[in-house]
């Protein structure tokens, strides 16, 4: 029906909420295409979308590090040389046009690209992997650990909460500018994946953007949210924080690929998993089974260990513990035998036999628990938009928001204890999970991309 670019950004999550969108607009009778700077061809391919891969940013930066400092007026000259030529290249124009798509769907970090591409004036809609980012009233921002109670004093609170984000962002803007950083914004040359305000300011200046008109600094994402663009936002209302949600803001619910590709387990992990599977299958006594994972971008080893313990205790539990290849299995000596530790955890697969889950509260973890029905026992780090999706797992008693900094470690055997107790958490995550397959059932997304496509506004 339609041709479709997508522009990604290249993160993990984003990017497998983003394939997973595209194989629904794919069945949907669209064609799609990925645009990306970033070293992602071989898992779009394998997914069987047709990749293009953007190379100016990083031939650029390769001239830079090579550039001699022994003559330092030189260096500056010939760096500033370069920026400049960062800041005009038009490979990402020239890649886009040449496909001519009918639509744009670009990740709404992917700042050069958003600004490069507008001059084409093709339909785009930008997607996003977070909760909402805009401010609204007696809404936290997304990075907030307070939970809505419905009183009197939500308001007041929220709006403490988005002073203090304004004052954190100035900080930073100030040591930023103060650091190297400000050097770096007079000699640097502008990558495609620029989050840097001064960066921005050139790229929009070389090509007639106007920055001030279309974007607005007072929101939560850094360095500013786009005002006049669609958003499509890969999470469920259902899951949100009461508000009122902006007008260009659409959610077409979270997008898990059920038929994605998991990891291929071997050897001892292997051999351990199916015996505990063969096991569960053959109706023998039901011992819970906890899934633990912070990830694939880091990891806290003491707190990971802190969780093999507490089953050194709870022998009549079982753990798969993911390590996200952060970690690897010989940091932890030897291990109880209801402790399974797999270096990359085959997610899915585990969440279909779990009774709780673990986890740092990252959006795509939570959406994936919330699908299967696994209630979540989220041990938030302070990172971004977690503290906001751990007040939601609270909010909506899909599970329990703990505290990270812990000293105590049988709160942890508590929180799964209350979990495994309480089934209220589980029938109010299997509910949940109704409803964010209803997204999918009802081709929510794929509505509003057809809808936008035919008419240039989408569905309220």
């Amino acid at each position: 029906m339609a041709d479709i670019v997508f522009i990604a950004h290249g993160l993990t999550s984003p990017l497998n909420a983003s394939l997973a969108l595209c194989h629904r607009l794919r069945a949907d009778g669209h064609s799609v295409t990925f645009v990306s700077h970033a070293d992602i061809d071989e898992v779009v391919r394998a997914n069987g979308f047709s990749f293009i891969r953007l190379g100016d940013d990083a031939r650029i930066r390769a001239q830079a590090e090579a550039q001699n400092r022994r003559n330092p007026w030189r260096w500056f000259r010939s760096m500033r040389q370069l920026r400049a030529q960062s800041a005009h290249s038009d490979e990402i124009t020239r890649v886009v046009a040449s496909l001519e798509p009918d639509l744009l769907i670009i990740d709404i970090e992917m700042h050069y690209a958003i600004i490069a591409t507008a001059s084409l004036k093709i339909r785009t809609i930008l997607a996003m992997n977070w909760f909402t980012v805009f401010r609204r009233p007696g809404l936290p921002p997304p990075d907030s650990k307070i939970v809505p109670d419905g009183g009197p004093d939500d308001a007041r609170v929220a709006r403490h909460e988005w002073r203090a984000v304004r004052a954190r962002a100035t900080v930073a803007r100030i040591r930023h500018k103060l650091g190297r950083g400000g050097v770096g914004d007079i000699v640097r040359p502008i990558s495609y994946g620029t989050y840097h305000y001064a960066d921005l300011k050139v790229v929009a200046r070389a090509r007639g953007y106007h920055l001030g008109e279309e974007t607005d600094r007072g929101q939560w994402l850094r360095p500013y949210t786009y005002t006049s663009y669609p958003i499509l936002c890969f999470n469920a209302w259902e899951m949100e924080l009461p508000h009122e949600p902006p007008r260009n803001l659409r959610y077409a619910g979270p997008m898990v690929n059920l038929d994605r590709s998991e990891p291929r387990l071997s050897g001892e992990a292997l051999a351990r998993w199916t015996t505990w599977k063969e096991r569960r299958a053959s109706g023998g006594a039901h011992r819970p089974l906890i899934y633990c994972s912070l990830g694939s971008y880091w990891a806290d080893v003491d707190f990971l260990k802190t969780v093999v313990d507490t089953f050194r205790r709870r022998a009549d539990w079982d753990l798969i513990l993911g390590l996200g290849q952060q970690v690897t299995a010989d940091e932890f000596g030897d291990v109880p035998d209801n402790v399974i530790l797999l270096e990359w955890a085959p997610q899915l697969e585990v969440l279909a036999h779990a009774d709780v889950a673990i986890n740092h509260a990252g959006v795509t973890s939570v959406n994936e628990c919330i699908l299967f029905g696994v209630p979540i026992v989220a041990y938030s780090p302070d990172l971004l938009d977690q503290d906001g999706v751990a007040a939601r797992i609270s909010f909506h008693g899909v599970g329990i928001a703990a505290r990270w900094h812990t000293g105590d470690p049988q709160q942890l055997e508590r929180h799964i204890q209350r979990v495994l107790g309480d089934g209220s958490f589980r029938s109010n995550a299997q509910a949940m999970g109704d409803e964010f397959r209803r997204y999918r059932d009802e081709k929510v997304a794929e509505t509003l991309v057809r809808r936008y496509i035919d008419t240039g506004s989408l569905p309220g």
